[in-house]
């Protein structure tokens, strides 16, 4: 059965997308059977594994609100040997809000649950199954953090991380408390990493408040990222030597043997 994991934090611009996508090149790398699904609409995780959502006969949102779509329908191969999609798309954000309606309804199903019960039909065919979220706490994060096993918190070495980390950290712990208590907290990868004196400073702030939750494996700024996403590649595929690469695969190692 795979093991699922969440990749989400409450801040846009930190490597979240980045860092779900290379985490899910390198593990498919590593000989792992893996699916990554995007909850995000923006859908960059998808465009990012050379997809594209308009051009798929099934995308997330379809397994969301069409109950006579089976969940296989919907998952692609990527340019990635050994690493499967389920797209995100534009109409997951009319899709979240429906779930806070439907929220509200007593005799609804609950929205809460949603993906996870879409996911029983395709654990069993995979080793790891990564979560894409939207860069908020909203219904999609909250979906995932429901079905996950394990939480990575990805948080960029730049001012104001530390605010969006202290919210998804109280996100987990409201999960735990209230609807998935064998969700675990992996850790926190620290992304973006620059040899400068303010990135110095956000990392000596992040140990000392989180120091038994950081993931070991720092992922360093590099120009052979934003080369790689100009290319909708992910970077462990388009330069496999480049640090930031190197980093992921051992990011993808450490969820492996750990």
């Amino acid at each position: 059965m795979a093991k699922k994991i969440a990749i989400a934090i409450h801040k846009g611009g930190v490597g979240k997308t980045t860092s779900a996508k290379n985490i899910a090149a390198a593990l498919a790398g590593a000989g792992k059977r893996t699916l990554l699904i995007d909850l995000d609409e923006q859908a960059n995780a998808t465009k990012g594994l050379g997809v594209d959502p308009d051009a798929l006969s099934a995308t997330l949102n379809d397994l969301f609100t069409d109950p006579t779509i089976e969940p296989s329908m919907a998952v692609v191969t990527t340019l990635v040997d050994g690493l499967h999609l389920i797209a995100g798309h534009p109409n997951l954000s009319k899709t979240e809000t429906g779930m806070a309606f439907q929220r509200s309804d007593p005799t609804a199903p609950d929205p809460i649950v949603a993906l996870k019960t879409l996911l029983e039909a395709l654990e069993d065919h995979y080793d790891f199954i990564i979560l894409d979220t939207p860069p908020s706490l909203g219904f999609m994060t909250i979906n995932a953090l429901a079905a996950a096993d394990e939480l990575v918190i990805p948080a960029a070495a730049s001012a104001y991380t530390q605010d969006g980390l202290a919210r998804t950290i109280e996100a987990y712990e409201r999960a735990v408390k209230t609807y998935n208590p064998g969700l675990r907290l992996r850790g926190i990868l620290i992304t973006r990493v620059k040899r400068t004196n303010a990135s110095s400073a956000v990392l000596d702030g992040i140990g000392e408040a989180y120091s038994d939750r950081v993931i070991p494996q720092l992922i360093v700024e590099s120009t052979a990222v934003d080369e790689a996403e100009q290319l909708n590649q992910p970077v462990v595929l388009y330069d496999p030597e480049s640090a930031a690469a190197q980093g992921y695969k051992r990011v993808a190692e450490i969820l492996i043997n750990e």
